[in-house]
């Protein structure tokens, strides 16, 4: 039986190098949110710090 020069059933998939430059977008959104978050965090703490100081 001689096999088809093409497969029709053949799936397009991305190489490894494509995969790895797919997920950099996901990546730099995932920095950018947990820096936000941090610097967030850090300024409600110096907020309270600060409340707290101007009490006693």
């Amino acid at each position: 039986m001689k096999w088809p020069k093409e497969d029709p059933i053949r799936v397009d998939r991305l190489n490894a190098e494509q995969q790895r430059n797919g997920t950099k977008p996901l990546w730099l959104a995932i920095a950018l949110i947990a820096t936000m978050v941090a610097i967030t965090f850090l300024l409600y703490v110096s907020i309270l710090v600060y409340g707290v100081m101007q009490r006693m």
